[in-house]
Protein backbone atom coordinates (compact mmCIF):
# COMPACT_ATOMS: atom_id res chain seq x y z
CA UNK A 1 0.00 0.00 0.00
CA UNK A 2 1.22 3.32 -1.03
CA UNK A 3 2.40 5.63 1.91
CA UNK A 4 0.16 8.61 3.23
CA UNK A 5 0.49 11.57 1.05
CA UNK A 6 -1.55 14.24 3.19
CA UNK A 7 1.13 17.30 4.48
CA UNK A 8 0.42 17.80 8.55
CA UNK A 9 0.74 21.17 10.32
CA UNK A 10 -0.17 22.69 13.86
CA UNK A 11 -1.59 25.69 15.04
CA UNK A 12 1.11 27.07 17.47
CA UNK A 13 -1.00 29.60 19.47
CA UNK A 14 -3.13 26.63 20.92
CA UNK A 15 0.21 26.08 22.66
CA UNK A 16 -0.28 28.64 24.93
CA UNK A 17 0.91 32.52 24.15
CA UNK A 18 4.48 31.88 26.32
CA UNK A 19 5.62 29.06 24.11
CA UNK A 20 4.14 30.90 20.77
CA UNK A 21 5.93 34.12 21.21
CA UNK A 22 8.79 33.19 23.97
CA UNK A 23 9.79 30.47 23.12
CA UNK A 24 9.01 29.24 19.52
CA UNK A 25 11.82 27.29 19.44
CA UNK A 26 9.91 24.48 22.03
CA UNK A 27 6.93 24.21 19.04
CA UNK A 28 9.16 23.11 16.57
CA UNK A 29 11.10 20.81 18.29
CA UNK A 30 7.88 19.05 19.55
CA UNK A 31 6.11 19.26 15.84
CA UNK A 32 9.48 17.83 14.39
CA UNK A 33 9.80 15.06 16.42
CA UNK A 34 6.38 13.89 16.26
CA UNK A 35 6.82 14.03 12.48
CA UNK A 36 4.92 17.15 11.62
CA UNK A 37 5.43 18.59 7.73
CA UNK A 38 4.70 22.61 8.75
CA UNK A 39 3.99 25.11 11.39
CA UNK A 40 0.68 27.30 11.49
CA UNK A 41 1.88 31.14 12.82
CA UNK A 42 -0.71 33.49 14.92
CA UNK A 43 1.52 37.05 14.05
CA UNK A 44 2.11 38.92 17.44
CA UNK A 45 -0.47 41.68 17.81
CA UNK A 46 -1.00 43.99 20.74
CA UNK A 47 -1.12 42.10 23.82
CA UNK A 48 -1.15 38.57 22.39
CA UNK A 49 2.10 39.10 21.35
CA UNK A 50 3.60 39.72 24.71
CA UNK A 51 5.87 42.71 23.68
CA UNK A 52 7.51 40.66 20.42
CA UNK A 53 7.27 43.05 17.21
CA UNK A 54 6.26 41.44 13.97
CA UNK A 55 10.23 42.26 12.55
CA UNK A 56 11.72 40.05 15.60
CA UNK A 57 9.02 37.59 15.14
CA UNK A 58 9.51 37.44 11.71
CA UNK A 59 13.46 36.47 12.25
CA UNK A 60 13.28 34.17 14.74
CA UNK A 61 10.82 31.88 12.92
CA UNK A 62 12.97 32.27 9.70
CA UNK A 63 15.92 30.85 11.77
CA UNK A 64 13.80 28.43 12.71
CA UNK A 65 12.43 27.47 9.73
CA UNK A 66 15.95 26.53 8.59
CA UNK A 67 16.86 24.83 11.53
CA UNK A 68 13.81 22.32 12.02
CA UNK A 69 12.86 21.84 8.45
CA UNK A 70 9.65 22.72 8.77
CA UNK A 71 7.32 24.63 6.25
CA UNK A 72 4.98 27.37 7.46
CA UNK A 73 1.58 26.16 6.67
CA UNK A 74 -0.84 29.18 6.90
CA UNK A 75 -0.86 32.57 8.60
CA UNK A 76 -3.45 32.93 10.85
CA UNK A 77 -4.07 35.98 12.55
CA UNK A 78 -8.04 35.62 14.57
CA UNK A 79 -9.17 39.25 13.95
CA UNK A 80 -12.66 38.95 13.68
CA UNK A 81 -13.68 36.96 16.78
CA UNK A 82 -15.96 38.86 18.87
CA UNK A 83 -14.59 37.04 21.79
CA UNK A 84 -11.25 37.95 21.35
CA UNK A 85 -9.88 39.91 24.84
CA UNK A 86 -7.01 41.16 23.11
CA UNK A 87 -8.33 43.28 20.20
CA UNK A 88 -8.28 47.11 21.11
CA UNK A 89 -11.15 47.81 17.97
CA UNK A 90 -13.68 45.04 17.14
CA UNK A 91 -13.04 43.86 13.57
CA UNK A 92 -15.81 42.64 10.96
CA UNK A 93 -16.86 42.00 7.44
CA UNK A 94 -20.51 43.41 7.55
CA UNK A 95 -20.13 47.26 8.50
CA UNK A 96 -17.61 49.75 6.94
CA UNK A 97 -15.88 51.07 9.45
CA UNK A 98 -15.12 47.64 11.44
CA UNK A 99 -14.36 46.49 7.99
CA UNK A 100 -12.12 48.79 7.00
CA UNK A 101 -9.88 47.67 10.22
CA UNK A 102 -10.40 43.42 9.36
CA UNK A 103 -8.45 44.48 6.17
CA UNK A 104 -5.78 46.94 7.40
CA UNK A 105 -4.98 44.03 9.42
CA UNK A 106 -5.10 41.53 6.93
CA UNK A 107 -2.92 43.40 5.40
CA UNK A 108 -0.45 43.34 7.78
CA UNK A 109 -0.90 39.31 8.06
CA UNK A 110 -0.30 38.88 4.05
CA UNK A 111 2.83 41.00 4.77
CA UNK A 112 4.19 38.52 7.82
CA UNK A 113 2.91 35.63 5.34
CA UNK A 114 5.24 36.76 2.82
CA UNK A 115 8.37 37.47 5.22
CA UNK A 116 8.27 33.75 5.97
CA UNK A 117 7.24 32.02 3.05
CA UNK A 118 3.73 30.80 3.89
CA UNK A 119 1.23 30.02 1.17
CA UNK A 120 -2.24 31.79 2.56
CA UNK A 121 -3.74 33.58 5.57
CA UNK A 122 -6.73 32.97 6.84
CA UNK A 123 -9.31 35.60 7.24
CA UNK A 124 -13.00 34.63 8.40
CA UNK A 125 -16.54 36.38 9.18
CA UNK A 126 -17.51 38.30 11.64
CA UNK A 127 -20.80 40.64 12.56
CA UNK A 128 -21.02 44.13 13.51
CA UNK A 129 -24.73 43.07 14.63
CA UNK A 130 -27.52 40.66 14.15
CA UNK A 131 -27.83 39.90 10.64
CA UNK A 132 -31.61 39.76 9.20
CA UNK A 133 -33.16 39.39 6.02
CA UNK A 134 -33.69 43.35 5.47
CA UNK A 135 -29.70 43.87 6.62
CA UNK A 136 -28.47 40.77 4.57
CA UNK A 137 -27.99 42.44 1.50
CA UNK A 138 -25.74 45.34 2.68
CA UNK A 139 -23.72 43.05 4.92
CA UNK A 140 -22.79 41.03 1.90
CA UNK A 141 -21.95 44.04 -0.43
CA UNK A 142 -19.58 45.43 2.70
CA UNK A 143 -18.23 41.96 2.85
CA UNK A 144 -18.04 41.56 -0.50
CA UNK A 145 -15.93 44.85 -1.24
CA UNK A 146 -13.76 44.18 1.74
CA UNK A 147 -12.35 40.86 0.66
CA UNK A 148 -12.42 41.54 -3.12
CA UNK A 149 -9.87 44.28 -0.78
CA UNK A 150 -8.05 41.78 1.15
CA UNK A 151 -7.44 39.80 -2.28
CA UNK A 152 -5.98 42.65 -4.22
CA UNK A 153 -3.82 42.98 -1.70
CA UNK A 154 -2.49 39.19 -1.08
CA UNK A 155 -1.99 39.10 -5.28
CA UNK A 156 0.59 41.86 -4.80
CA UNK A 157 2.82 39.85 -2.32
CA UNK A 158 2.05 36.67 -3.83
CA UNK A 159 -0.22 34.85 -1.09
CA UNK A 160 -3.69 33.55 -1.22
CA UNK A 161 -6.50 33.53 1.17
CA UNK A 162 -8.42 31.05 3.27
CA UNK A 163 -11.90 32.17 3.87
CA UNK A 164 -13.09 30.00 7.18
CA UNK A 165 -16.43 28.91 7.48
CA UNK A 166 -17.46 29.33 11.00
CA UNK A 167 -19.95 28.37 13.88
CA UNK A 168 -23.09 30.54 14.16
CA UNK A 169 -22.20 30.95 18.15
CA UNK A 170 -18.53 32.55 18.00
CA UNK A 171 -18.74 34.72 14.84
CA UNK A 172 -22.33 35.58 14.38
CA UNK A 173 -25.18 34.07 12.23
CA UNK A 174 -23.85 35.15 8.31
CA UNK A 175 -22.53 32.39 5.60
CA UNK A 176 -21.51 30.14 8.07
CA UNK A 177 -21.15 27.09 5.99
CA UNK A 178 -19.19 25.96 2.83
CA UNK A 179 -21.40 26.52 0.22
CA UNK A 180 -22.09 29.68 1.20
CA UNK A 181 -18.42 30.91 1.54
CA UNK A 182 -18.44 29.70 -1.97
CA UNK A 183 -20.93 31.85 -3.06
CA UNK A 184 -19.69 35.06 -0.78
CA UNK A 185 -16.32 33.83 -2.89
CA UNK A 186 -18.12 33.67 -6.10
CA UNK A 187 -18.87 37.68 -5.88
CA UNK A 188 -15.82 38.64 -5.27
CA UNK A 189 -14.36 37.70 -8.92
CA UNK A 190 -11.28 37.05 -7.54
CA UNK A 191 -9.58 33.89 -7.97
CA UNK A 192 -7.03 33.88 -4.76
CA UNK A 193 -9.68 33.50 -2.28
CA UNK A 194 -10.01 29.94 -1.05
CA UNK A 195 -11.72 27.88 1.59
CA UNK A 196 -11.24 26.89 4.94
CA UNK A 197 -12.99 24.11 6.72
CA UNK A 198 -12.24 23.61 10.75
CA UNK A 199 -14.23 20.27 11.58
CA UNK A 200 -15.37 22.14 15.05
CA UNK A 201 -17.25 24.54 13.01
CA UNK A 202 -18.58 22.02 10.42
CA UNK A 203 -19.96 19.74 13.23
CA UNK A 204 -22.39 22.28 14.14
CA UNK A 205 -23.52 24.01 10.75
CA UNK A 206 -23.01 21.14 7.99
CA UNK A 207 -25.43 18.70 7.39
CA UNK A 208 -22.72 16.40 6.69
CA UNK A 209 -18.28 16.31 7.13
CA UNK A 210 -18.59 14.82 3.25
CA UNK A 211 -20.60 17.30 1.52
CA UNK A 212 -18.91 20.10 3.25
CA UNK A 213 -15.95 18.91 1.71
CA UNK A 214 -18.03 18.21 -1.49
CA UNK A 215 -19.72 21.62 -1.20
CA UNK A 216 -15.94 23.24 -0.72
CA UNK A 217 -14.64 21.70 -3.62
CA UNK A 218 -13.01 23.18 -5.96
CA UNK A 219 -11.83 25.54 -3.68
CA UNK A 220 -11.00 23.96 -0.26
CA UNK A 221 -7.09 24.88 0.16
CA UNK A 222 -6.70 24.77 3.48
CA UNK A 223 -8.21 22.55 6.59
CA UNK A 224 -8.41 22.96 10.33
CA UNK A 225 -8.68 19.49 11.79
CA UNK A 226 -10.37 19.59 15.77
CA UNK A 227 -12.72 16.98 17.42
CA UNK A 228 -16.38 17.55 17.73
CA UNK A 229 -15.48 18.60 21.70
CA UNK A 230 -12.41 20.77 20.03
CA UNK A 231 -10.05 18.47 21.37
CA UNK A 232 -6.95 16.44 19.27
CA UNK A 233 -8.63 14.27 16.50
CA UNK A 234 -9.45 11.17 17.72
CA UNK A 235 -10.71 12.21 21.35
CA UNK A 236 -14.48 13.27 20.03
CA UNK A 237 -16.88 11.36 17.52
CA UNK A 238 -16.53 13.20 14.29
CA UNK A 239 -15.85 10.58 11.78
CA UNK A 240 -12.54 11.16 10.21
CA UNK A 241 -12.26 8.24 7.79
CA UNK A 242 -15.02 9.35 6.46
CA UNK A 243 -13.24 12.91 5.96
CA UNK A 244 -10.33 11.23 4.61
CA UNK A 245 -12.19 9.63 1.78
CA UNK A 246 -13.61 12.98 0.87
CA UNK A 247 -10.42 14.70 0.95
CA UNK A 248 -8.53 11.94 -1.31
CA UNK A 249 -11.52 11.60 -3.89
CA UNK A 250 -11.55 15.00 -4.41
CA UNK A 251 -7.88 15.62 -4.73
CA UNK A 252 -7.12 17.77 -1.93
CA UNK A 253 -3.70 18.59 -1.79
CA UNK A 254 -3.43 21.56 1.22
CA UNK A 255 -2.36 20.84 4.36
CA UNK A 256 -4.17 19.58 7.66
CA UNK A 257 -3.12 21.56 10.04
CA UNK A 258 -4.46 20.59 13.89
CA UNK A 259 -5.97 23.08 16.30
CA UNK A 260 -7.16 21.42 19.60
CA UNK A 261 -7.49 23.33 22.29
CA UNK A 262 -7.54 22.66 25.20
CA UNK A 263 -4.45 20.39 25.36
CA UNK A 264 -5.63 17.44 26.78
CA UNK A 265 -3.91 15.58 28.33
CA UNK A 266 -1.06 17.73 27.93
CA UNK A 267 0.66 19.23 24.73
CA UNK A 268 3.15 16.51 23.44
CA UNK A 269 0.25 14.17 24.22
CA UNK A 270 -2.71 16.13 22.02
CA UNK A 271 0.15 16.68 19.10
CA UNK A 272 1.60 13.16 19.01
CA UNK A 273 -2.21 11.48 19.11
CA UNK A 274 -3.41 13.88 16.26
CA UNK A 275 -1.18 13.21 13.92
CA UNK A 276 -0.68 9.27 14.60
CA UNK A 277 -4.33 9.12 14.43
CA UNK A 278 -5.10 10.83 11.81
CA UNK A 279 -2.40 9.02 9.43
CA UNK A 280 -4.25 6.17 10.58
CA UNK A 281 -7.31 7.13 9.29
CA UNK A 282 -5.77 8.08 6.19
CA UNK A 283 -4.16 4.55 5.60
CA UNK A 284 -7.79 3.14 6.16
CA UNK A 285 -8.94 5.68 3.46
CA UNK A 286 -6.57 4.31 1.08
CA UNK A 287 -7.74 1.06 1.61
CA UNK A 288 -11.17 1.61 1.39
CA UNK A 289 -10.85 3.25 -1.81
CA UNK A 290 -8.80 0.95 -3.33
CA UNK A 291 -9.91 -1.92 -5.55
CA UNK A 292 -8.91 -4.53 -3.58
CA UNK A 293 -11.36 -3.23 -0.75
CA UNK A 294 -13.45 -5.45 -0.09
CA UNK A 295 -11.74 -8.53 -1.00
CA UNK A 296 -13.14 -8.25 -4.39
CA UNK A 297 -11.51 -8.83 -8.10
CA UNK A 298 -9.16 -5.46 -8.91
CA UNK A 299 -10.54 -3.95 -12.14
CA UNK A 300 -8.00 -1.95 -13.92
CA UNK A 301 -10.49 1.09 -15.67
CA UNK A 302 -10.60 -0.49 -18.61
CA UNK A 303 -12.16 -4.17 -18.03
CA UNK A 304 -15.24 -4.71 -19.92
CA UNK A 305 -15.28 -8.46 -18.21
CA UNK A 306 -14.31 -11.02 -16.18
CA UNK A 307 -12.45 -14.42 -17.35
CA UNK A 308 -13.04 -17.25 -14.40
CA UNK A 309 -10.77 -20.06 -15.21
Amino acid sequence: MEQTTMKYSYFQLTFGQEEAYLHPEKTYERLKRCGYDAIEICPPKGRYGLGVSMEAYAETHRKLIAEYGLAVSCINECWGEMWDPYSPVYKTLTEPKTADLGVKETKTSIDFAAEVGAPCVTIAVAIHQAITPESAGDAVAVAVDALSRMSDYARTRDVRLVFEATNHLEMGKFVNTAANHKRMIELTGRDNIGIQLDWFHVNMEELDPVEAVMDAHPLLWHLHFRDSNSLTPGYGKTDFRAVMRALKKTGYTGYCTIESAPMVPDADTAARDGIEYLKFMERIAEYQLSPEFPNGYALSPDARKLEYR
